[in-house]
């Protein structure tokens, strides 16, 4: 990272944690709350779960105790393992471990007995996860380290692979098993199903010593690469059969200035090729985008969520099903965009732990 984006970053630090703690539900004690529409709301579905997790992953690898944000925050990682099993949502499983190992909040097969999972019953359960949520599982055994889950973890890398087609080195959205509504979509798969893999591979290579898997990890990052868009862009949608790009927007700022960078450079941490120009691109796109602003609200520490295609409703459904259908893209072709004006907690978790690999070494309970 140049001096000038690490000193936009660290300013905006303590911004984050104001922010941060804006999001905390006061009846939950989770990061439950967001802006949407440019107004405060609460948070959608299983949000409040992986974006308090992340939130706690961030705070710890930045070297900002928790409890500056969240009264407790190691009931509050007891509790997002708690809500894993009543929300039924085992997806969310991975990053509650590495927020665990993060904070050392618990012994992991605790952690684990409070979401309602055995280990022997991992490998079953990846199978049905988005690839996504495998490569999340895969980091957070990683994370927790423990040689009574090294099975599991072999498990769920192996679960991950097998998403990768080898000839476009593009990862699957879903595997066979999963839910239909993942599966009839499994080859147009997002740019998360790629970025959280590369990272986990990385983590594997280091963790585990794991030269074959640094070797796909240097693939997959490479591929990476060579599919950003000419302003640093990282387009959404991919198709794995093709490895062609199928859908570049929305292109959204946390992939920009934290995601892809922070899967990055644990590549170049586990000995991988360091794609450091292309993290640098990355983050100038949030101020030298299709809209000509800056993303950043430096008075406030928002950082709006993704620049957008302007259509109506009926026309962004049909470029979907399109797109689902494996059909050419239809559209104009200067097409017009428009800002998003929404933020997550983990926006700005991510924010903070990406900002915090760049400067030194991995403190106990990381791996990066």
């Amino acid at each position: 990272m140049s001096q000038a984006l690490a000193t936009r970053f660290d300013n905006l630090q303590d911004l984050c944690v104001a922010r941060l703690r804006d999001c905390v539900d006061p009846r939950t004690g989770r990061f439950g709350r967001q802006i949407r529409d440019g107004a405060w709301a609460s948070t959608l579905g299983t949000e409040s779960l992986t974006s308090s997790a992340i939130c706690l992953i961030g705070l710890s690898r930045a070297g900002i105790p928790a409890r500056a944000v969240v009264a407790d925050p190691v009931a509050l990682c007891r509790h997002l393992a708690a809500r894993v099993r009543e929300e039924r949502y085992p997806g969310g499983l991975g990053l509650v471990l590495w927020a665990n190992s993060a904070l050392r909040a618990a012994p992991p097969l605790a952690l684990l007995g409070e979401a309602g999972f055995d280990p022997a019953e991992l490998a079953l359960v990846a199978r049905n996860l988005t690839t996504m949520e495998v490569a999340w599982l895969v980091s957070g055994l990683l994370h927790a380290g423990l040689p009574s889950l090294r099975p599991a973890c072999i498990a769920a890398l192996q679960e991950l692979e097998s998403r990768l087609d080898r000839n476009t080195l593009v990862f699957r959205h879903a595997g066979p098993a999963a839910p239909p509504q993942h599966r009839i979509r499994a080859r147009i798969a997002n740019f998360a199903d790629q970025v959280y893999p590369l990272q986990a591979l990385a983590f594997a290579a280091i963790a585990l010593g794991d030269e074959a898997r640094r070797v796909l990890a240097d693939r997959c990052g490479t591929h990476l690469v060579e599919a950003q868009g000419p302003l640093g862009q990282w387009w959404w949608h991919h198709d794995a059969r093709t490895g062609k790009v199928v859908e570049g927007y929305p292109v959204y700022s946390v992939h920009q200035h934290s995601m892809a960078p922070m899967a990055l450079r644990a590549l170049a941490v586990a000995g991988g090729r360091n794609h450091a120009a292309a993290a640098a691109s990355s983050r100038a796109w949030l101020q030298a985008n299709e809209l000509g602003i800056d993303m950043v609200e430096p008075s406030s520490g928002i950082i709006w969520r993704s620049v957008e295609r302007e259509e109506g409703a009926l026309a962004h459904r049909l470029r979907h099903a399109r797109m689902l259908l494996g059909l050419p893209a239809a559209g104009p072709s200067q097409p017009r965009f428009r800002l998003n004006r929404e933020i997550r907690p983990y926006e700005w978790g991510w924010l903070l732990y990406a900002s915090a690999i760049e400067g030194g070494p991995a403190p106990a309970g990381h791996i990066v």
